[in-house]
């Protein structure tokens, strides 16, 4: 994630050493990550703590870490609880929007009607929460007939169209495993 949520990231390539690519490794599995979503809150955090950001930024940041942490938490509570089905993605952000702080939370980050199309820092976050529930239920997304993610549509919800999960990480968030989020 680029240190502005309002714009598209911007990519870098970075070299480590096998010891701390391995340590990066070792603690993205700690936390449940994906390597990449492991350095970006570490180098984030960094800035932060070291105050490199715009307390604002930093304020957007931390709101949208929370949001999507929550959305991935409740992914996680739903397949613990045996209610995974190919619409995880939106039946989580359901879920988190039974949560009034959620809603208010989402709609500070997105300034502006969160049902309302075409909003540039929706599809940040939507986008994020999405990603962010995949990776966090080791999630298998549905393949179309070009071996493409498939898409499904979405009416009268905070998003437009999600990516139906095909399985995900039984052993890890299934019903009796000790991930219970």
């Amino acid at each position: 994630m680029a240190a502005d949520t309002s714009t598209t990231a911007i990519r870098v390539t970075v070299p480590f050493a096998p010891a701390v690519y391995d340590g990066l490794k070792r603690g993205a599995e700690r936390d449940r990550r994906e390597i990449t979503e492991f350095i970006q809150r570490a180098v984030t955090e960094y800035l932060m703590e070291k105050g490199l950001l715009e307390k604002a930024e930093e304020a957007r940041i931390r709101l949208m870490w929370k949001l999507v942490d929550q959305a991935v938490a409740a992914a996680q509570k739903i397949c613990q609880a045996g209610g995974f089905t190919a619409a995880i993605t939106l039946n989580a952000i359901q879920a988190c929007m039974k949560d009034p702080n959620w809603v208010s939370g989402y709609r500070e980050f997105v300034e502006d009607d969160i049902y309302k199309n075409g909003n540039p820092r929706k599809g940040v976050i939507n986008r994020e929460i999405g990603f962010r529930i995949r990776a966090g239920i080791g999630g298998e997304t549905v393949k179309g007939p070009d071996g493409k993610n498939a898409s499904a549509k979405v009416l009268g919800e905070i998003i437009q169209t999600y990516t139906p999960m095909a399985d995900f990480d039984r052993a890890q968030f299934g019903p009796g495993s000790r991930q219970a989020a």
